[in-house]
């Protein structure tokens, strides 16, 4: 018995079914009767056509060429209409004399092809082991079915090879498989496992319309031309991993229901990923993308990670939805990603408020008005997740210093995106990563030395940068310090008239507070009109004070009083200088 279909290749018998004869298939002991009623294998059968022979068309279009093989008798229910054996499902065809009698006429057509077409349309093929084989024929596997193990391991196609529409019921390897000429899978069916790790296409290869129910495992598969895997559907894991495409790879529509791996693939020219689905992470760490990468209307439902990759041109993040199902993880991450031609990475229209961007420079990226940023509590302006994410996940490796978040590199992160706003004139943004950028050295606190957390909780809570927050916001509120200038008034307002303080009239002796002006015998009345008159003086003599008056009516009285009109001065100066610097950051032009 032949035990696979390379041994047919020693035999120079030529196929001649009536003399390698099939066996009878065994029928049931009860039904004799039935047996004895099927056609005999000789028996012509005059189909739809009026031609006699196998009634299957081999042709991509109806009508090209039909099959005419003698007619293989199936069991009852095998196949919907008589056909020849290349064409039956009959399950004995697997093993035995029908396997041998299939290879055989296999190794027929493909040597009678020569450098011509070899036509296998439709074939349901059992075992099939072509590994390490060199086929130099035009190989018409259209909507063939594989009912088991498909082996094409090292083969090589030196001539068109066509897929399209073929089902692989079982495993099928082409992995180091090389295609010389163009290849088509488009509308294939892999429903296990489906290896072309290492393969080589070296001219145009199509996946459009792919299902792959396992996982799809091309990584370090070479693609030296154009690659089309538009509405492609990955079911399980798809493995890309160490991919090259030399020229445009067109990933269009195409559904990653798993996780999808194309780390350290490089595609040379352009890449597409118009419209597709991501419905698990997406890993392009490390890839390369060395012309126009496009993204627009994809869809990211897990993270989707561009970790160390390098954009050397062009790439468009239009409309693409970051929106990852598990809470707490980042929606994209960019940290360390190099962009070569900053100014042509466009974001737009996209949610950025779980991106991570840290040790990446972002400053001449450009951003739309549409793009959406994570917001602070209490109103404080806009956020990264760089921020927020925890330091325990793997995506926030890169933010740990000791153990901690390092505030300064997300400090770093705010910098840039300041001077991305700052230089479009978008001043109002820019201000709120200014914000950002000022709270995270605040909590840049120190990390090592004597009285640690002591020193921690002084740089936190009443530091320069700390004092400058509680003023103003890092200068970007007005409002606070006009309130806290007015507090300041009214402070010292009602310190000054204090017994101990008091104010002096110019040329009095004797200075005027609170006990000397209350008369113990006058009543309430006089002595209430007369505390008010006292903190009118007062109120006067302070905004005296804030504004550097020289010849007032009424001054603080020495020593005390001075004092507390010099800290008021200090003071009042500081916050003005705040009120103003937050106008004009708020208002410039």
């Amino acid at each position: 018995m032949v035990d696979s279909c390379i041994m047919a290749d020693e035999q120079e018998v030529a196929f001649d079914e009536s003399a390698v004869g099939e066996p009878e298939i065994e029928p049931d002991e009860s039904s004799e009767q039935e047996s004895e009623k099927e056609p005999d294998e000789s028996t012509e059968w005059e189909g739809e056509y009026g031609e006699a022979g196998c009634p299957i068309w081999m042709g991509e279009y109806h009508g090209d060429v039909r099959c005419g093989r003698k007619l293989h008798v199936a069991p009852d229910g095998v196949d919907e209409k008589p056909v020849c054996l290349m064409h039956s499902k009959d399950p004995h065809k697997q093993s035995g004399p029908l396997f041998d009698a299939f290879c055989l006429e296999f190794e027929r057509v493909l040597g009678d092809a020569g450098e011509y077409l070899a036509r296998f349309q439709r074939f349901v093929f059992p075992q099939l082991d072509l590994a390490g084989r060199y086929i130099d024929a035009i190989c018409l596997f259209v909507e063939a079915t594989f009912m088991q193990d498909a082996d094409f391991k090292k083969a090589t196609f030196t001539q068109y090879a066509d897929f399209a529409g073929t089902i692989f019921k079982q495993d099928a390897n082409f992995s180091d498989t090389t295609f010389t000429q163009n290849a088509d899978f488009a509308g294939a069916i892999f429903t296990h496992d489906a290896d072309f790790i290492n393969a080589t296409f070296t001219q145009d290869v199509s996946f459009a319309g792919t299902t792959f129910k396992q996982p799809g495992r091309l990584h370090g598969a070479n693609f030296a031309q154009n690659a089309e895997f538009t509405y492609a559907n990955f079911e399980m894991d798809a493995w890309l991993l160490g991919a090259t495409f030399t020229q445009n790879a067109d990933f269009g529509f195409a559904t990653f229901t798993q996780r999808a791996n194309f780390s350290n693939a490089i595609f040379t020219q352009n890449v597409d990923f118009l419209g597709a689905t991501f419905r698990k992470s997406a890993v392009f760490s490390d890839a390369t993308f060395t012309q126009a990468a496009c993204f627009t209307d994809a869809k990211f439902l897990g993270t989707a990670d561009w970790g160390g990759s390098r954009f050397l041109d062009q790439a468009k993040f239009r409309s693409t939805e970051f929106n990852p199902q598990i809470e707490g993880e980042p929606s994209a991450v960019f940290a360390l990603a190099n962009f070569y031609k900053p100014g042509e990475i466009v974001f737009d229209d996209v949610d950025l408020s779980r991106a991570l961007f840290h040790n990446s420079d972002m400053s001449q990226v450009r951003f739309t008005s549409s793009v959406r940023w994570g917001t602070r509590g209490n109103n404080r302006g806009l956020a990264v997740f760089d921020e927020t994410i925890p330091v325990e996940q793997y995506y926030a490796d890169g933010l740990k210093r000791g153990g901690q978040r390092d505030y300064l590199a997300v400090a770093q992160i705010y910098q840039q995106l300041k001077k991305n706003y700052d230089s479009r004139l978008d001043y109002w943004t820019a201000n709120e990563f200014h914000f950002g950028e000022m709270e995270m050295k605040r909590l840049a606190g120190p990390t090592d030395g004597p009285f640690l957390w002591l020193r921690q909780w002084f740089h936190c809570k009443v530091s320069l940068v700390a004092l400058y927050r509680h003023a103003s916001d890092y200068g970007n509120s007005y409002g606070k310090p006009m309130l806290w200038l007015l507090g300041i008034l009214v402070l010292f307002a009602a310190l000054l008239p204090l017994p101990g303080v008091g104010l002096k009239r110019q040329g009095a002796r004797q200075a005027e507070t609170y006990a000397s002006v209350w008369r113990t015998g006058d009543g309430w009345t006089p002595n209430l009109w007369a505390e008010a008159r006292l903190a009118g003086k007062s109120a006067i003599t302070s905004v005296d004070a804030a504004t550097f008056q020289k010849s007032a009516e009424y001054a603080p009285a020495y020593p005390c009083g001075r004092v507390l009109a010099i800290f008021e001065t200090l003071l009042t100066s500081t916050l003005f200088a705040l009120f103003l610097l937050a106008i004009r950051r708020q208002f410039r032009r």
